[in-house]
């Protein structure tokens, strides 16, 4: 009997013992399951592309939430501006990604055009390619050349709905270029007030500034010209000056505003005549039989030499003259000066009449004399017995 209990006491201590042991077997296998991938381990840290080192990459990394791709990753490649975007390969090695586990989509074999769109890429489970674990938007692109600014008044006009005097737009009419400076020349109508004028520009220039006062030194001038609409004074004597400037290539241009009138030259009685002359031996002079003004806003210089018209009776010699007066400097604007009249010696008795045209340019303004018109002043003589 005893023999028999010693024996059921074993077999359940041998069954609780086995419970147990399985128990604490479950309890303590905590390893995890190797079949189970990280995705944190798939992200890419590089992109190379085959036979071109990029300028830039810019990286950003999917959104991962309980090991889950939430939101795609992204790849901004710059490349240098020779470089075709018809064909560009990846090489990616195991420096960039764990081969033994992922692989990337499309291969390395795959060559891909980037000119007019992006590619995604997607890293897979190396045994399982149909298991996309991350994806990469990546964009490709051409590095922007920066091109020095040209340091020039692109545009500068004076528009109507901004200069209540003027009935249209005043634009640029030339353009005189020199070593490091430009004239522009624009024309207005004849009796705008130039002290009261709002321009309109735009510039091809890093900064832009302007000066009115002559003396002082093109690289001293630090007025910035205004970014709102602003009148200025044009009016002679004084200048307009706007001063172009690219610091990151140290250097400067600078461009002289011109404006005036084509037609500068008023005559204060454009048709004369002269009194009576008897036929003689010597010429006749009338002076100051009348002025010219300059109602310009430069001062005006003799360009050519006066010219006739109209001569009657008709003949190949001058019978009537006329001389402006100048003074050294020429004629500045708002002065006047007399007009002289010359008929010659020995003309026979009759009826002379001719008209004398005077061809006028700006001081220091060469380019301008084509464009100023002429005046004429027409003139009668009446020669008596």
């Amino acid at each position: 009997m005893i023999k028999k209990s010693i024996t059921t006491i074993l077999i359940f201590t041998v069954i609780i013992t086995t419970f147990l042991g399985c128990n604490e077997s479950d309890d303590n296998n905590t390893e995890p399951n190797e079949n189970i991938i990280k995705i944190e381990d798939a992200k890419l840290f590089d992109f190379p592309l085959f036979g071109i080192t990029p300028i830039s990459i810019e990286i950003i990394q999917p959104t991962i939430i309980d090991n889950k791709e939430t939101v795609y990753g992204e790849i901004n490649i710059v490349v240098p501006n020779s470089v075709s975007l018809s064909k560009i390969a990846a090489t990616f090695t195991s420096n960039e990604l764990n081969l033994s586990k992922f692989n990337v989509l499309p291969g390395n074999t795959s060559s891909l055009n980037y000119e007019t769109q992006n590619h995604i890429y997607t890293v897979v489970n190396v045994l399982d390619e149909s298991e996309e674990l991350l994806h990469y938007t990546v964009n490709i692109k051409k590095e922007v050349i920066q091109t020095p600014p040209t340091l020039t008044v692109t545009d500068f006009k004076f528009e109507a709905s901004k200069n209540s005097q003027l009935t249209n737009d005043v634009t640029i009419e030339k353009r005189v270029d020199d070593v490091n400076s430009q004239t522009i020349y624009l024309f207005v109508p004849t009796g705008t007030d130039f002290s009261n004028l709002t321009p309109t520009a735009t510039f091809d220039a890093e900064d832009v500034f302007y000066t009115q006062d002559s003396s002082i030194s093109i690289t001293d001038v630090n007025t910035a010209y205004p970014t709102t609409e602003t009148s200025f004074d044009f009016a002679y004597p004084k200048r307009f000056i706007i001063v172009l400037r690219d610091d990151a290539n140290n250097t400067i241009k600078w461009v002289n505003v011109f404006v005036d009138v084509k037609n500068p030259v008023a005559i204060e009685n454009t048709d004369i005549t002269t009194p009576d002359i008897t036929t003689t031996a010597s010429s006749t002079s009338f002076r100051g039989i009348t002025t010219w003004k300059n109602v310009g806003n430069h001062i005006l210089e003799f360009n050519m030499a006066t010219t006739y018209e109209n001569k009657i009776p008709t003949s190949d010699i001058d019978f009537i003259t006329a001389r402006r007066n100048f003074t050294s400097i020429g004629l500045a604007p708002k002065e006047s000066a007399d007009i002289n009249v010359l008929v010659i010696k020995d003309l026979p008795v009759g009826e002379y009449k001719s008209t004398a045209v005077f061809h006028s340019k700006f001081v220091n303004h060469e380019a301008t004399a084509d464009l100023i018109q002429p005046v004429k002043l027409n003139i009668t003589t009446n020669v008596t017995n």
